[in-house]
């Protein structure tokens, strides 16, 4: 059915703006409840990502299909996920500071091109079994974003509050309630912890402050995803049209988010950049302009993919890749505390992780953070077990269910409670009763395997004073450890623990 202005037998253009903003509030709402339940099926509806996956890891994900029904839609409706469905979108839609610029800057619609060079890098990259440049997809940004700095800082904020609060006794029961309630549905019960999280926080702030240039700079001249929806958009079924009574007014030019209107083509639109958000609609003041069928292709324009763009792509991604390959990071033994979540540890996590950060947000413990230096350039920001932040849980196997494509196996509990992800070995010149004759069994009351991996073994020595003191030092059983990390979480040492749990090959 055509979008139309006509006021009578149908809904008005306002009416369909108001579907939108209710579309976009029910979609950004969603997007909340998939990452607070850590639910796979967010990141499966990126089709970028999945196709990225299954060209990179040489395997095809069954539930990776579900990404298909948004190209299907894309083949309809254009880049109506752009205008109606991606958060990222949604949020720079809602902080577009259009009250605060003073005049949109409009670049050369060349520099529209640089989106579809970053999403021919992203599958040429894939190519070369690396899918690193997927920390620039839009929905791996936000989970990100939202697990290692928004939800953090938001449950920092709620906790100070709480506890400033909480010394009026009027208000205490209902502060407990409250607490209650929250968690752990939407916030967890400690405070976590994550390392990059300042980092994630500014590239997301800048991405919004961009806006300040011109409206949606990210969605018109970088997002890879939006690039993918522009190519299959070309052939969309339903797209703007505008009928020979244009006056050409500029009133539609003037309110057009991706400035893809242009009075000098006719005042039409590439329904490649057109994010079909109907705003060109409702400024019409002739009802010259709908959104209806259209059976023919849309032309090419300048800026789309053409021999220079797939040069450039290609060639950004050889460079990458070389650069990746000569690294001396590249090696997983080049370091030793390189802990992978279970079951994880014999996967090539550059050819299969897309760094969405879905199991950083499913970790109750926040013992999975985004990897830095110890993974090596190719594999940058994903998943690694950081037991001085956060222990692995005995009993969770959240990460592997979270996980959207494998890249982290779907561990049946039994499974997962078994599964070694690295070995704890102590430090005898900073274990207290090692080093400094002061008892403590810490490690050993802490360890959760069900017979102990840590022996204890008692002996009187003398302290400096000279009195004699009875005290039990801890060794680790290698064979029974499976690296969960709580021992060196529970280390009371401060700073680098006593006892440290490090990859299998050091054992």
């Amino acid at each position: 059915m055509a979008v139309s202005q006509k006021k009578t037998g149908g809904w008005n253009t306002r009416n369909w703006l108001n579907l939108r903003t209710a579309v976009q509030i029910i979609a950004f709402l969603g997007f909340l409840v998939l990452f607070l339940g850590a639910l796979p099926l967010l990141m499966r509806l990126d089709p970028l990502a999945m196709l990225a996956n299954l060209v990179s890891s040489r395997s095809f994900q069954a539930l990776s299909a579900i990404a298909l029904i948004m190209v299907a839609l894309s083949l309809v409706f254009g880049r109506a996920w752009c205008g109606w469905l991606c958060p990222l979108g949604t949020t720079l839609e809602w902080l577009s500071f259009n009250k605060w610029r003073r005049k949109h800057i409009q670049l050369p619609d060349g520099w529209r091109s640089v989106k579809y060079v970053i999403l021919i890098a992203i599958i040429a990259a894939a190519a070369f079994s690396n899918l690193t440049l997927l920390v620039l997809d839009p929905l791996t940004i936000m989970v990100r974003t939202f697990a290692t700095a928004i939800w953090p800082a938001l449950d920092f904020i709620i906790n100070s509050m709480e506890s400033a609060l909480n010394n009026i006794p009027v208000l205490q029961e209902p502060l407990a309630r409250f607490d209650n309630a929250i968690r752990p549905l939407l916030l967890p019960t400690d405070q976590l912890y994550y390392r990059d999280g300042l980092l994630f926080a500014a590239a997301f702030a800048g991405i919004v402050l961009l806006n300040l240039v011109t409206e949606r700079f990210w969605c018109r001249y970088i997002c890879p995803l939006g690039g993918f929806y522009g190519l299959v958009s070309k052939v969309s079924l339903v797209r703007r049209r505008v009928n020979a009574s244009c006056i050409r007014c500029k009133l539609c030019e003037d309110v057009c988010p991706t400035g893809t209107i242009q009075r000098d083509r006719d005042c039409a639109s590439d329904p490649g950049e057109c994010i079909m958000c109907l705003k060109c609609m409702d400024a019409c003041p002739c009802l010259t302009s709908d959104f209806g069928l259209t059976s023919s292709p849309a032309k090419f324009n300048s800026y789309d993919p053409v021999r220079r763009q797939l040069f450039l792509g290609l060639g950004a991604a050889a460079v990458l890749a070389l650069l990746f390959r000569v690294s001396p990071l590249v090696r997983k033994s080049y370091n030793r505390w390189l802990i992978r979540p279970p079951g994880a540890a014999g996967y090539d996590m550059r050819a299969r992780c897309i760094r969405c950060g879905q199991c950083i947000k499913s970790c109750p413990t926040a013992a999975i953070q985004p990897s830095l230096a110890e993974a090596g350039a190719e594999e940058l920001w994903t998943p690694v077990i950081v037991p001085r932040t956060g222990f692995c849980q005995y009993s969770c196997n959240a990460c592997g269910q979270a996980c959207p494509v494998a890249a982290i196996p779907a561990l049946p509990l039994v499974e997962k409670k078994v599964t070694t992800i690295g070995r704890a070995f102590i430090d005898r010149s900073r274990c207290l009763p090692w080093a400094q004759n002061t008892p403590c069994i810490v490690c050993e009351e802490m360890c959760p395997v069900p017979h102990k991996a840590i022996l204890l073994s008692g002996a009187k020595v003398e302290k400096e004073d000279g009195s004699r003191v009875y005290l039990q030092r801890p060794t680790v059983l290698a064979g029974s450890c499976i690296g969960c990390g709580l021992c060196e979480y529970k280390c009371p040492v401060a700073g680098e623990a006593a006892i440290r749990v490090r990859a299998l090959e050091y054992d």
